[in-house]
């Protein structure tokens, strides 16, 4: 590695050292502006290392609730155990080669899937149990809304992987003399 090349690694590493440092003191209930605003100095002064995204994501959040839900009494082991699981399914409907917009949908397909999976669970040991008509119907609905929600989530993954085959492409090609020729392709 070349002299510069370490020096901007370097450099990296200390900026990314002191955005941890800056939002712990910013990630407060009531923090200073100061620690406020130094967070979105560094933040705009440093786009292209995409500082953010080293905090975890909304849909990552509400995942490691629903395995908190899960696993609740079981232990860490089972909990590391589904993560691999959802990212396995997450590689299974091509997260890594998708679109922005597919990686949001495959993020919402697994959360479904893992809340249709809890409520299922939750449904089959209450319906094992002597319960009135108005819960038992109450848990019908719950896990009928949990297989609708996972059941769209999946058709619209499926419908923005279709449309997003079906977009031509315009292409400009130079004939000879300088004269342009649009031709449409079918996207891939």
């Amino acid at each position: 590695m070349s002299g510069s090349a370490m020096a901007v690694r370097t450099d990296a590493e200390t900026i990314r050292e002191r955005f941890h440092s800056i939002l712990m003191k910013a990630n407060k209930n009531r923090p200073r502006e100061s620690d406020i605003k130094a967070l979105r100095d560094l933040l705009d002064s440093n786009k292209e290392l995409r500082l953010w995204e080293a905090v975890v994501g909304m849909g990552e959040l509400a995942e490691s609730k629903v395995l908190d839900t899960i696993v609740k009494g079981s232990g860490q082991g089972m909990r590391e155990c589904w993560r691999r699981r959802l990212k396995s399914m997450r590689a299974d409907l091509d997260y890594a080669h998708s679109s922005a917009l597919e990686r949001l949908l495959i993020q919402q397909v697994t959360l479904c899937w893992l809340n249709l999976n809890l409520t299922e669970y939750r449904h089959t040991n209450i319906m094992k149990q002597s319960i009135t008509f108005t819960l038992g119907l109450y848990w019908e609905k719950r896990l009928t809304m949990a297989q609708r929600r996972f059941t769209k989530a999946c058709e619209s993954l499926a419908r923005v992987r279709r449309l997003s085959r079906r977009i031509p492409v315009q292409v400009n090609i130079a004939a000879q003399g300088g004269q342009q020729i649009n031709v449409a392709a079918a996207g891939s």
